[in-house]
């Protein structure tokens, strides 16, 4: 039984890597074609104690050759965030600051500061973005040019995220890597009729926004960037999701402890009313460590190397295909074990209504 268990163990961990693998080696890219004149964007960028973040990210957008607007919106930071980009704003005509002093009740945070930086704008179209993002200098105009070729609506990135050191190497490409698995082939992902998002880099037109009714239509969304695209969808407008690595990069998280901390949050908001979601999930990150756990229990050691390299070996395929190094590999199976751990605790915090905290303010799964 053993035997039969590790073979069907180690052929399924390598042909999920594989399967992710190429999912994301046959990602569309974005439209590299020149265009005389761009639309004008301007950009909303909501920041909440970014003073650690926000210098490199308003560096990156004040590089963009498509010159867009950019509007910084200060969500009661209370560290030297302000104070940086007052600093940085000097001879820019292009910034502006709007600084908020209270959230008012039933809104979250990050949308309300999109909603109140979105007041009188006048461009054809809004870049919502994180102060944890850098952008290449072509990011914006491109994108701008696959809105415009393939008549869109709105456009969302997925961009190279950041792992640092062994701990944030445990989790964060992991974690990536089961996104990506459950998003499935970038190819659908780009056509047009897509409900995924990611809240680091949506394009949208300001008429569609408008006519779903604004950030207010969302305000009380903890998972504010699906539910914008969900709404918009509704309406009948097009939306894509595009992989974009060499063209976004993000650091959202600084080792292992806040990178738990933060997933532990999202994934709480994701799967609060997911059950069989993250039982299937747990499933396919336990299965492999149980049969590995067995078998050395059971002093059978070369079924053991098997699994464990099999498990080693996939981590590695995945962590390539994703621009990470593949040495993390060996991590495995305390890659799995962590995730798994992060996917509980997610799980525990939403059953008692109270998930991690972001930025200071507690995060209720339904206020």
């Amino acid at each position: 039984m053993l035997p039969y268990a590790a073979t069907t163990t180690c052929v399924f961990l390598l042909l999920l890597a594989i399967r992710i693998s190429f999912w994301r080696a046959k990602a569309p890219q974005l439209s590299a074609h020149s265009m005389k004149q761009l639309p004008e964007v301007t950009i909303l960028l909501p920041v909440r104690n970014e003073e650690r973040n926000v210098a490199q990210c308003l560096g990156s957008l004040f590089r963009q050759t498509a010159a867009p607007k950019i509007r910084v919106v200060d969500d009661s930071s209370e560290d030297a965030t302000v104070q940086i980009v007052e600093r940085l704003m000097a001879g820019q005509e292009r910034v502006s600051l709007v600084r908020l002093h209270h959230l008012p009740k039933g809104w979250r945070g990050k949308v309300h500061a999109l909603h109140s930086g979105a007041q009188g704008v006048e461009s054809p179209w809004i870049l919502m973005t994180d102060a944890d993002t850098r952008h290449h200098p072509e990011l914006l105009a491109r994108a701008q040019l696959t809105v415009e070729e393939r008549q869109l609506d709105s456009l969302s990135i997925s961009g190279f995220q950041e792992a640092w050191g062994v701990g944030e190497n445990l989790l964060i490409p992991p974690v990536f890597s089961l996104l990506d698995g459950l998003l499935g082939d970038w190819r659908q992902a780009a056509k047009g009729d897509s409900d995924i998002a990611n809240g680091q880099f949506i394009l949208v037109r300001r008429a569609a926004l408008e006519a779903i009714g604004g950030f207010e239509s969302i305000c009380a969304e903890a998972l504010d960037d699906v539910a914008l695209i969900e709404r918009l969808r509704r309406k009948g407008f097009k939306h894509s999701f595009f992989r974009a690595q060499d063209m976004l990069r993000i650091r959202m998280y600084h080792g292992l402890k806040e990178a738990f901390h933060g997933w532990r949050r999202i994934f709480g908001l994701f799967l609060a009313n997911q059950p069989l979601l993250l039982s299937y999930l747990l499933f396919l990150l336990l299965f492999p460590v149980a049969v590995l756990v067995v078998s050395v229990a059971t002093e059978d050691w070369l079924v053991a190397l098997l699994v464990w390299l099999s498990g080693v070996l996939s981590s590695g395929i995945l962590r390539a295909s994703s621009r990470h190094s593949p040495v993390y590999g060996c991590l495995y199976p305390c890659d799995s074990l962590t995730l798994a751990g992060c996917l509980i605790a997610s799980w525990l915090d939403a059953r008692s209504g109270k998930l991690a905290s972001w930025k200071g303010r507690p995060v209720l799964v339904d206020d």
